[in-house]
This record gives structure tokens, C-alpha cells and sequence, in this order.
């Protein structure tokens, strides 16, 4: 029953974030026009994933003025729709006010013919465990979105993203841009923010700086909780900075078990661990979003 609860509680958050996504972008029209200023896209092929990405990039202001300036890189999940916003308010936090550094932005998107393309690589990518009744309720919702009945939705592709984005994306942006090897941050919200918690477990030294938007917790009976006490039991130190946030109208277990994470992590007494956390009073799953982002950039990067 427990974990049935937690389901349904993922389901209604993927149909709110469907709904939120169908709002708010022109599906018909995924090439670079569609981007912002001083953005462009490539395609890259993952021969680990054997699948096209769509990789959305936004250069800092002076990015083309001093060709000496290596730049801080901030990837985030699901770039469809997220890379827009977040390149966006990084944009304006960074300049001209300088409250954070001037970043490269790195969206990682998909080539698609259709939003419910999009909602089934996510469901895949983004989930560390195979959970074949939420992939057949992840499915009837695309099912009855688009009229599709040759979806493929399945679960727990989160080790062979991971690869993907150490072994294929970031050689790729670091051999083509100029980027600080060193300053990295992982952005992901809701699935996104599951997997970001996912990497910071499994390959922690492959991003400094890592935000966790709305984390799903509950998947799989709580099963990130799990990589996180075998994490702490191998790791000696953790020089990261972390933010992790919800919104005090979502899941109530969801933000305990956040505290209770969070509170274990500090027991590890890692001397260069740095974590926040904020719960956006009054806001839901989809409208602490673009709080959490603004929220985040300042912390992990102050």
C-alpha cells in the first residue's frame, strides 16, 4: 500500500508537470529558433543510451568578448523545459547585478515528436529503479495525452544516463567550450531532482554543485534513501555544496524524510560539506519551481 501511495503521488505530480510543460511550449518547433539570445543546440548521439539528445547551451554575456575566460558549466534535466528559464534567470542574476558568477548553461534535451516522447525518456533516465506498475500508469496517462499506443515507458535508466552524461556529454562540452572542468553543478526538479540525488550518491566528485528541486524521495519505497547510507559509508569527505527544496503544500512525508536525510548527512561530520535546505511556504510542486531556482543559484554558488 505504501508504495501504491507513493505512486499516485508521482502520478499526479507527472500529469501537473505535463499540463504546466503543454502551457507554456510550442512543441511543433524544437530548433534553435525557439531558443534565447546568445543560445544554440546541438544534437549528440549517446551510443550508451543508443538515442539523439537535443543539448540546448547558453553562453554568459561576454562569452565572445575575452576568449581567455573559462566559465563555471550548470547542466540541467530536462532541458525541454527547463533550459529556458534557468538560462534566463541566470542571465539576470549574473549580470549586471553580479549576484552569482556568469555560467554556461547546458540543458539536456530531447529530439521528439511529441510531449509524450518527452514524458517517457524522462520516466526512464531520471529513475534508478524499474517499477513495472508505475510504468504502466505512467503509460496509460501518455496513452490517453496523445492517442499513442506504441509508447515504450519504462523505468530505471538512471545508471546509463549518468554514464552518458560523464562518459559522452561532458567530453563533449568541455572539448568544445571553454568551461572550468572544476565548477560543475547538476540542476533537477521533481524525477530531475531524484537523479541529481541519485549522482551525488553514485558519482559524487562529477559535479561541486548540485540542486534538488521537489526530489521524488518516494520512488521505489524510498530507495535513494538507500544509496545515500551505502554512499556514506564509502565517501570520507564531500566538498559539495547542496540545496534541496519543496514546497509546504506538497508531500509532508516527502519534506521529513528531506530533514531526515539532510540531518543524517551532517552526522557524517564531512568537513567540506555544505547543505541548505528551504520549504517555500504556501507553494506547491509547480509554482516553488521558479523560486527554487532562483533560491538555489544563490546558495550554491554564494
Amino acid at each position: 500500500m505504501r508504495n501504491q501511495m507513493g505512486e499516485v503521488i508521482l502520478l499526479n505530480r507527472f500529469t501537473l508537470t505535463i499540463i504546466i510543460l503543454c502551457s507554456t511550449i510550442n512543441f511543433s518547433q524544437t530548433n534553435s529558433n525557439t531558443l534565447l539570445f546568445r543560445t544554440e543546440t546541438k544534437i549528440l548521439h549517446s551510443n550508451i543510451i543508443e538515442r539523439d539528445f537535443e543539448i540546448y547551451i547558453s553562453f554568459p554575456v561576454d562569452y565572445f568578448q575575452n576568449d581567455t575566460i573559462f566559465y563555471p558549466v550548470l547542466y540541467c534535466t530536462d532541458g525541454n523545459r527547463n533550459f529556458n528559464m534557468l538560462s534566463d534567470i541566470v542571465n539576470i542574476l549574473s549580470f549586471p547585478g553580479n549576484e552569482i558568477p556568469k555560467i554556461l548553461v547546458v540543458g539536456i534535451g530531447y529530439k521528439m515528436n511529441g510531449l509524450e516522447e518527452w514524458g517517457a525518456f524522462r520516466h526512464y533516465d531520471l529513475t534508478p529503479t524499474k517499477i513495472p506498475e508505475a510504468d504502466k500508469r505512467w503509460k496509460e496517462t501518455l496513452i490517453r495525452m496523445s492517442g499513442r499506443n506504441d509508447l515504450v515507458v519504462e523505468s530505471g535508466g538512471a545508471f546509463n544516463f549518468l554514464e552518458f552524461i560523464s562518459s559522452e556529454l561532458i567530453p563533449f562540452i568541455e572539448s568544445n567550450y571553454r568551461v572550468n572542468k572544476n565548477d560543475r553543478a547538476l540542476f533537477g526538479y521533481s524525477l530531475g531532482g531524484l537523479f541529481t540525488l541519485y549522482t551525488l550518491f553514485n558519482k559524487t566528485d562529477l559535479f561541486q554543485r548540485y540542486y534538488a528541486g521537489s526530489p521524488s524521495i518516494s520512488w521505489d519505497n524510498d530507495v535513494i534513501l538507500q544509496h545515500e547510507i551505502a554512499f556514506s559509508k564509502a565517501e570520507k569527505d564531500l566538498p559539495i555544496n547542496l540545496f534541496i527544496s519543496f514546497g509546504s503544500l506538497e508531500s509532508k512525508s516527502s519534506i521529513e524524510k528531506m530533514n531526515q536525510m539532510v540531518s543524517r548527512l551532517y552526522s557524517y561530520h564531512f568537513p567540506n560539506l555544505s547543505i541548505e535546505t528551504h520549504v517555500f511556504e504556501g507553494e506547491t510542486h509547480a509554482s516553488c519551481y521558479p523560486s527554487g531556482i532562483c533560491r538555489a543559484l544563490k546558495v550554491v554558488y554564494k
